[in-house]
């Protein structure tokens, strides 16, 4: 293997970094994000790497395809086919609300009513067959659907998990009559307990999956004609990758794609430094991304909300995220009030001072307004892009000058001192949720963006440090070359663990192991090269919610072994057991994992030896008053070299922006520490 390339697809950039692990080179390229036709910014950015796609070995791609799709309400129409009496488990939801203390809001389905249907089957939740399913009623639904022009048909049974007969022979009726490939049955996304989340989770399963296709497709013949003969890798959402081929089968795996690859690259960031706990915060164009990483392993999570009362259930990194980027649009909202976000002005229009027709003032303007970095920085000047500073102070004071009686400067700085606040606010939050002191974590801030607010997001969140990547503007596609080749599965068991049938489980974890293993197998990862971890979801009996539980190899798992495992995972969240109380094993899962395309970016970028010169000063406002900030290399900064502010750190991905008050050290990895001076 020799040339390698990592992409992550973003609302406003797309980063592409390439490695040659022969020679050793690196090469990094921002480029403009062609949203109507996300594969043409890629191909734009292999010409900006200075490579064609016949001299390329491997692609890894985080997409936000999905993500897009289901939040915008754009993806594929769907037809849903129910137990008879739960057609309107979608719209049923939990009991919640969209707005904590108010009893306004709405709620609108991915399917709605007229495309759900049911028949007539039904099993128990013990498995036992209680109905069996009609196979007349089945067909005559699915033709149904299909007249009415669903592209998709998702089939859910209740308690299908316990016994999935009933989902497979309705599978095998439908496409019969159905016209496409599209058939997604629950059992096989989510075979666990909870109808609503199983049901929601296959729905969304269902509603990216033939965008996925058309897209991946689009940019694999793209790719094709342009020599490029190797498979096309997609970022998962739990940090892994997945083959092209395979993304259609495992398509709600993929909803967060380009945020998991941001912070896989935060925990090699972090490793390399010597930083355990750390909180990744990635600030890019449209959002500010944060993940709690403690011990080198970033928080997990089952169930993300992508929309209010759209849950998706499958095992991804825990990332939140907030509408703070450089594109957040700033407003003054009905009651005078300064407000940033979440909407973005993304890369079309974009900004005001790209002069492609932006009018309305985002943190990009703010930053250029006050000094923060010059007009040979912008990325995109081949697609026309500018920083006409003008444009920038007009937008800012039109809209938030001029309502608050403050100059363009001050208004700009009102505005960075929102949206940092809100992000330094957020951080603290996120650690104080976990039972986290603030004060021992560092924030590894990267992000075409997230360097230049290093400073406030440290003083608000009350962290120890910043840490600011090598190439922080293009971080996440670096995360997707650090990521291996992974599949996981889940199967819910149910059971008290003194009453645990082991041999049953024993059953379960080998067929999740064979099965990751034949698909690595399909993605070219020769036997033996594989790892297999197994978990369980655990709690005590009559609690409702559980906890993640790494189980021993499955050699050495017992009714034993799987207690003890979960009170050592108790203990670590909650610092004590329950004596006495019986507990309750959920469901196991197993991760089969390749080892990564790259195992240490490091290896391919170390700091310059001896001395650097400082590269004169630059006006800047800050706290009030123009200031002289010293002008750096970023490069060019040798491992030692420390340094006060005001001063900006520059390079061709992003701008470091160190504020007085604030030194800045490059450690020997190349990344540079940001402390606050006591």
């Amino acid at each position: 293997m020799a040339r390698l390339v990592g992409v992550d697809i973003g609302g406003t950039n797309t980063d592409m970094v390439l490695v040659d692990t022969d020679s050793g080179q690196l090469r990094t390229a921002k480029v403009p994000s062609t949203l109507q036709n996300q594969a043409i910014g890629l191909m734009n950015g292999l010409e900006a790497l200075g490579v064609t796609a016949d001299t390329v070995q491997l692609i890894t791609h985080g997409t936000t395809v999905a993500t897009n799709a289901t939040i915008e309400r754009k993806g594929a129409r769907c037809g849903l086919i129910m137990t008879q009496g739960f057609r309107d488990v979608l719209e049923l939801r939990r009991r919640d609300r969209p707005h904590t203390y108010g009893l306004l809001g709405s709620f609108s389905p991915l399917i709605e009513r007229e495309f759900r249907l049911e028949v007539r089957e039904r099993v128990g939740a013990d498995g036992d067959l209680i109905e069996p399913l009609d196979e007349a009623g089945l067909l005559t639904a699915a033709a149904t659907l299909r007249d009415k022009g669903c592209e998709v048909l998702v089939i859910c049974f209740l308690h299908c998990y316990a016994n999935a007969a009933n989902e497979r022979r309705a599978r095998e009726l439908a496409a019969t009559v159905w016209p496409n490939k599209y058939i997604v049955v629950s059992s096989e996304v989510l075979p666990v307990l909870r109808e609503f989340e199983r049901t929601s989770t296959s729905v969304v399963a269902g509603y990216v999956q033939p965008l996925l296709d058309r897209y991946l497709g689009s940019l694999t013949e793209r790719l094709g004609a342009a020599g490029y003969a190797e498979d096309l890798l997609v970022v998962q959402s739990n940090g892994g990758l997945v083959s092209a081929p395979l993304v259609g089968r495992f398509a709600a795996n993929t909803i967060l794609s380009g945020p998991a690859a941001g912070v896989t690259a935060a925990v090699s960031i972090a490793a390399a430094s010597g930083l355990r706990d750390v909180v990744s915060c990635d600030m890019g164009g449209t959002s500010f991304d944060l993940c709690v990483i403690k011990d080198l392993v970033p928080s997990g999570t089952n169930q993300q909300l992508l929309d209010f009362g759209v849950p998706l259930c499958v095992p991804m990194i825990d990332v939140h995220a907030i509408g703070a980027g450089g594109g957040s649009v700033a407003r003054i909202d009905a009651s005078g009030i300064l407000q940033i976000g979440p909407e973005s002005a993304g890369s079309e229009p974009g900004p005001a001072c790209f002069g492609l027709g932006g009018v309305r003032p985002t943190i990009t303007d703010a930053n250029l307004v006050l000094g923060y970095f010059g007009a040979g920085q912008v990325i995109g000047k081949s697609a026309g892009r500018q920083f006409d500073v003008n444009l920038a102070r007009q937008a800012i004071e039109r809209v938030v000058a001029a309502p608050l009686n403050l100059s363009a400067e001050q208004a700009a700085e009102a505005m960075l001192q929102v949206a940092g606040t809100t992000m330094g606010a957020f951080v603290r939050k996120k650690l104080l949720e976990r039972g986290l002191d603030p004060r021992g974590f560092s924030l590894v801030a990267f992000g075409g963006a997230g360097p230049l607010h290093a400073n406030r997001i440290l003083r608000e969140s009350g962290c120890k440090e910043a840490l600011i990547p090598p190439f922080p503007g293009i971080t996440s596609a670096m995360g997707c070359l650090l990521g291996p080749l992974r599949h996981d599965f889940i199967r819910a068991v149910n059971q008290e663990v003194d009453r645990l049938d082991v041999d049953a489980l024993h059953q379960t974890l080998a067929a999740h192991a064979q099965e990751g293993v034949q698909l690595l197998d399909q993605e070219g990862v020769r036997s033996g090269e594989s790892s297999v971890t197994h978990f369980a979801e655990m709690s005590y009996v009559g609690q409702t919610h559980t906890i993640a539980v790494e189980l021993p190899p499955r050699a050495e798992i017992t009714r034993e072994s799987i207690r003890a495992a979960f009170d050592t995972a108790y203990i670590a969240r909650y610092t004590q057991t329950v004596p006495g109380f019986k507990v309750f094993l959920a469901n196991v899962k197993t991760s089969v994992a390749s080892k990564p395309p790259v195992a240490d970016m490091g290896a391919y970028h170390q700091p310059p030896a001896g001395s650097t010169v400082r590269h004169g000063a630059h006006s800047i406002y800050m706290n009030g008053a123009l200031r002289e900030a010293a002008v750096y290399d970023r490069q060019a900064l040798p491992a030692g070299f420390t340094l006060s502010g005001p001063a900006m750190l520059l390079q061709p991905d992003a701008t470091t922006l160190i504020e007085p008050g604030f030194t800045a050290t490059v450690h020997e990895s190349g990344s540079i520490f940001i402390r606050e001076q006591s």
